[in-house]
């Protein structure tokens, strides 16, 4: 599915919030996870890592302890679209198709 969202003009950056010990995510982390899953594709962040304030992603009201996902077109840097993921209930759980289309229908509006 990676090759697909990229494929339909979108890039794919993955953060890690925490590792499994819940230590503050890293890039190489992230990196090391995703190379563990078979991810060929997408860049990483770790958000123990980010400038100026380390826990941006996870003070986000995007996360609260959940993964989610935003299409950001680079024309408007305007969030198109967010969902969220996880076991908490309110989650959306959407499918890597599902956001394929997000991102397709979005992209034709550009």
């Amino acid at each position: 599915m990676e090759q697909q969202i990229v494929d339909a003009g979108a890039e794919i950056i993955w953060v890690l919030e925490a590792n499994a010990l819940f230590q503050p995510g890293t890039a190489q982390a992230c990196r090391d996870f995703m190379d563990a899953q078979g991810s060929q594709l997408g860049w990483c962040v770790g958000d123990g890592e980010t400038m100026p304030t380390a826990g941006t992603f996870d003070n986000s009201p995007f996360s609260q302890m959940r993964g989610f996902d935003i299409i950001v077109p680079r024309e408007s840097m305007v969030i198109e679209f967010s969902t969220s993921h996880g076991t908490p209930g309110g989650n959306d759980n959407i499918s890597g198709s599902d956001l394929l289309a997000q991102i397709e229908m979005i992209a034709e509006t550009l």
